[in-house]
């Protein structure tokens, strides 16, 4: 190649991370054979090959918002300046007319890099102006790869997540993380002889912001009304997020189906579902050598998941409208490649098994049931054989490889286990993907309200009494009785019970707004069943009556770690209360000057000239 084409490749490649523009150079000097007069004896196709090959990867990434190598400290300034491009969009309240709204209406450009065209202002009353404005904020959101917040709760509540800074760094993060993970699918790192489930920048990235989390939880400190005092390290470590607990948790439950389904003389299914060859990335070949996959779309991964949930959606419906119901766990990982599959464990009647797979075969086929493999491979299917062993053992190592690699040493691949945990955990946080999910039974929720629950009322119900008995683990010597999650779901109505569950949650509603003007969810304060109350008026009757039992909660002030003031970047003239929103974590305020950004910045309306780098330094789409 000559000078030309190697300047060509160096601007194509330009902001894409080091590490990466470093392997793409060494790809085509591969196949070109080096740099200068080497190069001159290598075919001219073989170097156009090469070189339009890093063009065309890199012309993929051209509509990224948010550049690939951009650090956090980036994608805060970006944050703050879209939160402030929102306000620039939105009402103000002139200081001379204090009641009379100012509507400064502005067509949204077609790219962020061009100065919005102002239009006279008008008078507009709220109801008819906040729809309008929340849609532009929205196109504004969604031309930055960010989701919009959602419509259900009003348009001013999501104006106001478009105006806040906090939203837009959760959103970009977010975005960022996936543009950077999708390129890296796109230009074929992640695959098994190179970056396994994840790629190393999205690995690092999630390690870094694991240790920031573990760094903040650790030096704030939470003090309750007994002036007990913990960091939040100490008290996440006594919850779900400590993964020693989470894999516990998940194994009592699938050994409670398990022994539902032995004493009901259920079978059991262990059924794998992959996604089409369309999907992948790679293909793997004799000898376990991976090539590059010709049929391959680009189909990411929280799409391939979605094709999965919605394949799944359609075969339950199927098996409901059938009278087949199921009860068991699904557990979504990935394949080296990233593409996810799901490892499925069904507890049914046994004359159902058969349908069972016909249904799942169907809707797994019905894309590209013709390629080659699609029957064989596409889904997989294996009765459990009680007198072999247990249907929680099978799955134990799935569990196990998914959170904490507890009992493994190696991958089936023979990597080291504990560095799988670490890239599954990035896979899944990157992409969205809930890796476990419960399928039938009772709802867990109630069975961790029922841990907080000291004692119960005399009057308590045996359905009640038998759920906090079997949810709590006895310790005191001699009884040494464990958690019983199948007892739980008896007590609850049984492991077809659905939505008919006895016990549930008693929750409060609360007064007040939440930090963009919702209305405060209802607060979870116990639970409460159905009992029979004996009545004596001259005859004695029964009445039913609602028991409801208060779970042990503590009132918590975060005295460390407080979050910065949201005053200072919030528009006035919204309709609730924005003070509310500036509330810090702390009982104390932290605030240094509560005005307006563009009153602290001594201007009067908000233009190209107060944020520079949202049209310099990030340039235009």
């Amino acid at each position: 190649m000559i000078l030309s084409d190697y300047q060509r490749i160096h601007d194509a490649t330009r902001g894409l991370p080091a590490a990466w523009r470093k392997r793409l150079w060494a790809r085509v000097e591969s196949k070109v054979g080096g740099y200068g007069p080497r190069a001159k004896f290598v075919g001219g196709a073989v170097a156009y090959q090469a070189k339009s090959e890093i063009e065309r990867a890199a012309a993929k990434l051209a509509n990224v918002r948010v550049p690939l190598d951009a650090r956090d400290a980036d994608i805060c300034a970006r944050a703050d300046a879209m939160a402030r491009w929102c306000m620039s969009l939105g009402p103000t309240i002139q200081p001379e007319r204090p009641r009379v709204v100012a509507v400064t209406l502005t067509d949204r450009p077609a790219h962020l890099g061009t100065t919005p065209r102002e239009a006279a202002p008008e008078l507009c009353g709220p109801p008819a102006f906040w729809p309008r404005l929340a849609a532009k904020m929205c196109d504004v959101a969604t031309s930055q790869g960010v989701e919009p917040p959602p419509i259900r709760k009003g348009a001013r509540s999501q104006c106001a997540r478009l105006m806040c800074p906090l939203w837009w760094r959760r959103g970009l993060r977010k975005a960022h993380a996936r543009q950077v993970e999708g390129a890296a699918i796109a230009l074929g790192f992640v695959h098994k002889q190179a970056e396994r489930y994840v790629s190393d920048e999205s690995h690092r990235r999630r390690q870094q912001q694991n240790r920031r989390n573990a760094a903040t939880l650790a030096r704030t400190i939470a003090t309750n009304e007994h002036n007990q005092e913990f960091t939040l390290a100490e008290l996440a470590a006594k919850g779900t997020a400590n993964k020693a607990i989470r894999r516990a948790e998940l194994m009592t439950r699938i050994a409670g189906f398990e022994r539902i389904a032995q004493e009901l003389g259920h079978a059991g299914s262990f059924i794998t579902i992959t996604c089409p060859a369309r999907m992948h990335r790679w293909r793997t070949v004799n000898g376990g050598r991976v090539i590059e996959n010709p049929k391959y779309d680009g189909t990411l991964p929280r799409e391939a998941q979605q094709y999965l949930s919605k394949l799944w959606a359609r075969a339950r419906a199927k098996l409901a409208r059938e009278q087949i119901q199921l009860y068991g766990f699904r557990i979504a990982e990935p394949q080296h490649d990233g593409t996810p599959h799901w490892h499925c464990l069904f507890f049914h009647a046994p004359e159902h098994a058969r349908r069972l797979e016909e249904v799942v075969r169907h809707y797994a086929l019905q894309d590209s049931p013709d390629e080659r493999g699609a029957h064989a491979k596409r889904v997989d299917f294996r009765a459990i054989d009680w007198e072999k062993g247990s249907a929680a053992g099978y799955i134990a190592k799935y569990v196990a490889k998914n959170i904490d690699g507890c009992g493994l040493e190696t991958d089936i691949t023979g990597e080291p286990i504990m560095t799988v945990p670490q890239r599954v955990e990035a896979w899944a946080a990157t992409w969205g993907i809930r890796q476990f999910q419960q399928v039938g039974g009772p709802p867990v929720t109630v069975w961790r309200e029922l841990r907080r629950v000291k004692a119960l009322p005399d009057n308590a119900p045996a359905s009640l009494r038998d759920a906090h008995t079997a949810v709590n683990r006895d310790d005191t010597e001699g009884a040494e009785r464990a958690a019983d999650w199948a007892a739980y779901v008896k007590a609850q109505g049984g492991v077809f019970c659905g939505r008919g569950y006895v016990v549930r949650l008693d929750t409060i509603e609360q007064d007040g707004a939440g930090r963009y003007g919702d209305g405060m969810a209802n607060a979870t304060v116990g639970v409460w069943a159905w009992g029979i109350e004996r009545v004596t008026d001259g005859i004695a009757t029964m009445r039913s009556v609602r028991v409801a039992v208060a779970s042990a909660r503590y009132d918590w002030t975060i005295t460390q770690g407080a979050r910065g003031d949201l005053g200072a970047l919030m528009p006035k003239g919204l309709a609730f209360d924005v003070a509310r929103l500036a509330a810090p974590w702390t009982r104390v305020s932290n605030c240094t000057d509560a005005r307006p950004w563009w009153e602290r910045a001594n201007v009067e309306d908000p233009d190209e000239s107060l944020f520079p780098h949202l049209y310099q330094s990030w340039g235009t789409a």
